[in-house]
């Protein structure tokens, strides 16, 4: 699925042309990918959450890397600290997505009972089915949907600027557009 060593050769030469790291978010990853993630290790993570990842983020973390060099600030790492820091509840990757379209709250939109019209905190059943992938800054992330009728595809979630979530492209098509984008 993944051509590991033409990705980590379109990275190093992204990381030759910038070695100021001047390209937005590279001060933070340094063009650095980590090393893959045993397969055995996504599979124990899958089955004790009851879900499975889409196959190419799946293919991308177990042959290219883990986490790093990626759009925005980067990739988080599968499993690390900060990437487990991020996720709500693991036991909610099972539950399906649910938004179809660009979701922004409101008194009028309310998508889960335990989540009273008005609030202005964030409910965890509006990430239910995706996984933080990648932090874009001011409160804003790139999500993974993992179950559901999206699922591969990864959505901006800018809720945290007051803004929208919204549906994007897979996840090969979005780590590609930011590869020939960041050349």
């Amino acid at each position: 699925m993944w051509d590991a060593d033409e990705v980590r050769e379109r990275i190093r030469a992204m990381a030759e042309a910038d070695p100021e790291c001047r390209v937005f978010g590279a001060r933070r990853h340094r063009w650095r990918l980590a090393p893959p993630v045993p397969e055995a290790v996504v599979a124990l993570h899958e089955r004790e959450h009851r879900f499975e990842l889409p196959a190419d983020y799946r293919s991308f973390i177990t042959t290219v890397s883990s986490g790093g060099a990626g759009p925005a600030y980067g990739l988080y790492e599968f499993g690390s600290k900060s990437w487990l820091d991020l996720q709500e509840d693991l036991d909610l990757l099972a539950v399906p997505f649910p938004h179809n379209g660009p979701f922004r709250p409101s008194p009028e939109r309310s998508v889960c009972a335990e989540h009273a019209p008005g609030e202005e905190d964030f409910s965890p059943c509006w990430f239910t089915g995706s996984l933080a992938i990648a932090e874009i800054g001011c409160g804003s992330f790139y999500r993974l949907v993992v179950t559901g009728p999206d699922r591969g595809q990864v959505w901006t979630d800018d809720l945290g600027c007051g803004d929208a979530l919204s549906p994007g492209p897979d996840f090969c098509d979005w780590y590609e557009q930011w590869l020939s984008r960041s050349r």
